[in-house]
C-alpha cells in the first residue's frame, strides 16, 4: 500500500491516535483534540467523519464494542513521518539531504549536539 499524505485535520487526529493508548474511541479522541487544540473548534461529528476516511485510506482500523467503535493505527507515526520526509525533501531541494539541512539551518545556528548526532548518524550509514 502506497501511504499519501494527510489533509492538516486528518494529521491532527492520527497523531492524537498515535499519542494515546489504543484502542482508542471516538468521544476520547475529541476531548484529546479539543485540550491539546483548543484554537479549532473539534465537533464530535467532524471527529467520526474523519476517522472513517482515515480507515477507509487504511490508516486505522476499528471494531465495534458496544455503542462504540475502538480505533487503532494501521500505519505507525514513523512511517507517516518517513513518507513525509521524502515528501518534502523531493519537492524542495532536488532531494538533496545536504541542501535539506543547509535549507532548516540557514537562519540559525546547529548547536554542538545537533552536529554530533548527524556525524554519528552518518557514519551508521
Amino acid at each position: 500500500m502506497s501511504i499519501k499524505k494527510l489533509p492538516d485535520a486528518e494529521f491532527e487526529i492520527m497523531r492524537a491516535v498515535w499519542h494515546s493508548e489504543e484502542p482508542v474511541t471516538s468521544p476520547q479522541l475529541t476531548d484529546k483534540l479539543r485540550h491539546e487544540l483548543p484554537e479549532k473548534d473539534w465537533k464530535q461529528q467532524t471527529v467520526m467523519t474523519m476517522l472513517v476516511r482515515l480507515e477507509k485510506k487504511g490508516f486505522l482500523r476499528s471494531d465495534k464494542a458496544g455503542k462504540e467503535r475502538n480505533y487503532y493505527a494501521e500505519i505507525s507515526e514513523s512511517e507517516y513521518l518517513q513518507v513525509e520526509a521524502d515528501s518534502f525533501r523531493k519537492r524542495f531541494n532536488g532531494g538533496r539531504i545536504s541542501g535539506l539541512v543547509k535549507a532548516l539551518y540557514s537562519d540559525e545556528s546547529i548547536s554542538d549536539e545537533d552536529i554530533s548526532e548527524l556525524k554519528d548518524w552518518i557514519n551508521k550509514l
